[in-house]
């Protein structure tokens, strides 16, 4: 993926600026957010403004470099669009964690959606729940709660728990 002039690319000017980006994006592993990106840029030295961070990622996107990925609390994630199995994503509800999960029969369906006659763009499944370690934690913080509620005095750790378990 390149940035090129406006002869091949109309309306897109070639910076240094979006240079960083697409050099920091294409080295990415996984799903990121602007702002991991704009820390990452800025650990390196790039001098980029947040702005041109987040107008280079909705270039990218509408150049189907990059898909989004929303989440619940309104922000989005990013992740390459590299010729990439259809996936779901496993998003923690606790800590944010966001996953890939591979579910071969999804391109069954995709399959099946394409010979309708429908032209599909990209795939989003976002399975909603707790990861591993947030599982594992999540009983304790239960039982936190139960614990402060039947005796009427909540400890600071668990108003925290009875927060963190809503």
């Amino acid at each position: 993926m390149s940035l090129n002039s406006k002869k091949t690319n109309p309306g897109t000017r070639r910076t240094r600026e979006r240079e960083l980006i697409l050099d920091a994006v294409m080295g990415e592993h996984g799903h990121f957010s602007a702002e991991e990106l704009a820390l990452g840029l800025a650990r390196r030295g790039g001098d980029v403004s947040r702005a041109t961070i987040y107008r280079t990622l909705d270039l990218l996107v509408d150049r189907g470099t990059l898909q989004r990925v929303p989440l619940d609390e309104g922000g989005c994630r990013y992740e390459l669009s590299r010729e990439r199995k259809p996936h779901a994503h496993l998003y923690c509800l606790a800590c944010g964690r966001l996953s890939d999960y591979h579910v071969k029969e999804l391109e069954t369906v995709l399959r099946r959606v394409g010979r309708s006659g429908f032209r599909t763009e990209h795939l989003l499944l976002r399975v909603c729940g707790y990861c591993p370690r947030c599982a594992k934690a999540r009983p304790r913080a239960c039982r936190q709660l139960l614990a402060g509620r039947r005796s009427g005095k909540a400890t600071p750790n668990q108003r925290e728990a009875m927060a963190w378990a809503r």
